[in-house]
């Protein structure tokens, strides 16, 4: 037998297997006469609930309730179930589940209960706060021949009694002011153990929250004003405080009263001298700081317009000619020339002055 050939029945007989398995599953399949288990429990077991809502014979839809988002919430009641062959006793509302009317579709609610619900929880529903007439089984099983556990759609139309409000604010109750009561004056003497008070000892009167102004002791004697002003601290009794120490003796509080024989008593401890801190020098005042006086200053310059009167000027002056004659001309001559000089001179000095008076007003303006 040559390769040829063997190779040749190898393969007839491989398909002949072939054909005769194929052949062979046929006739199973046909002879199959139960349908498949389709019951998967690969997705989470919920419901999906859906249904109308009516109120007094009223649709919901046609009922103004003042609830912009109405609420309808599936409540799990308290309740013992049946988890893992074991009896577990539920609270109420251990299970939540809630939806907004109409969110989905107009008049109708619609809400997934589960997954992770044990069959047979009861539920309570709630529309808008207000308890509807049904309850709720769950129970998750296939409906309308779906074969898959989660294909699961359910209509539950619910029926309320009363009509949705919104829930009202509510308003805390104004306090009635209490009346009003007036002070009391009391006085009195003060022991400490066994000795009077020393003067100057602080002390001030205390009832419950109420703490008087303090005063001083003198003579072993206190006085103080007491005015709580609301009648709530009448009958109460006062009590004295020194020092962090409370009074062992206590006087009911009295409105509009001059009591001047209400002693206390307190017990023996050291009265600690409060030591008046010595004052801080007084801080100088800074002087004030002078302020320098203005000085304001006119410069009366020389005038430059204005020639000084000089000798020379009046020895440059023309000198008039003298004849010659007898004695009496040159007498006469040199008393002219005298008298010639003196009026030039005059001149002169009358036209400077008539010059210097306006420069110099108006430099010092």
């Amino acid at each position: 037998m040559n390769i040829k050939t063997y190779k040749f029945r190898y393969l007839s007989a491989l398909i002949s297997i072939v054909i005769f398995s194929i052949f062979a599953i046929n006739i199973s399949a046909d002879n199959h006469t139960t349908a498949p288990n389709m019951d998967f429990n690969f997705l989470p077991e919920f419901v999906h609930y859906q249904g109308t809502v009516t109120v007094i014979g009223q649709k919901l839809e046609n009922i103004d309730t003042g609830i912009s988002d109405l609420k309808v919430e599936f409540i799990s009641q308290a309740q013992s179930i049946n988890m893992n062959g074991k009896s577990t006793t539920l609270e109420e509302g251990y299970f939540k589940f809630s939806t907004v009317f109409g969110a989905d579709i107009p008049g109708k609610y619609h809400i997934d209960v589960g997954p992770g619900v044990p069959g047979k929880v009861i539920f309570d529903i709630y529309v808008g706060g207000i308890k509807a007439t049904e309850s709720l089984a769950f129970l998750p099983t296939a409906a309308d021949g779906c074969m898959l556990s989660n294909c699961m759609n359910v209509t539950f139309n619910l029926v309320v009694n009363t009509i949705p409000r919104p829930t009202p604010t509510p308003v805390p109750p104004t306090p009635t002011p209490l009346p009003v009561v007036n002070p009391s004056l009391y006085s009195g003497q003060i022991v400490i153990g066994s000795d009077i008070v020393p003067d100057g000892v602080k002390v001030y009167a205390q009832i419950q929250d109420y703490i008087s102004d303090a005063v001083e002791t003198k003579d072993g004697k206190y006085s103080i004003s007491i005015n709580p002003i609301t009648i709530n601290y009448v009958d109460q009794p006062i009590k004295l405080v020194i020092q962090g120490n409370d009074s062992i003796t206590t006087v009911p509080f009295k409105p509009n009263q001059f009591i001047s024989d209400a002693n206390f008593l307190f017990p023996a401890f050291e009265i600690k001298e409060t030591v008046a801190p010595t004052p801080a020098p007084p801080t100088p005042e800074p002087l004030p700081t002078p302020k320098p006086e203005t000085i304001i200053v006119v410069a009366t310059p020389t005038p430059s317009e204005v020639e000084p009167l000089s000798a020379n000027k009046v020895e440059d002056a023309p000198v008039a000619p003298v004849a010659e004659g007898g004695g009496c001309s040159g007498g006469g001559g040199a008393s002219s020339i005298s008298l010639f000089s003196i009026f030039v001179i005059g001149l002169l000095i009358s036209l400077s002055s008539r010059f210097r008076k306006p420069i110099l007003a108006r430099i010092r303006l």
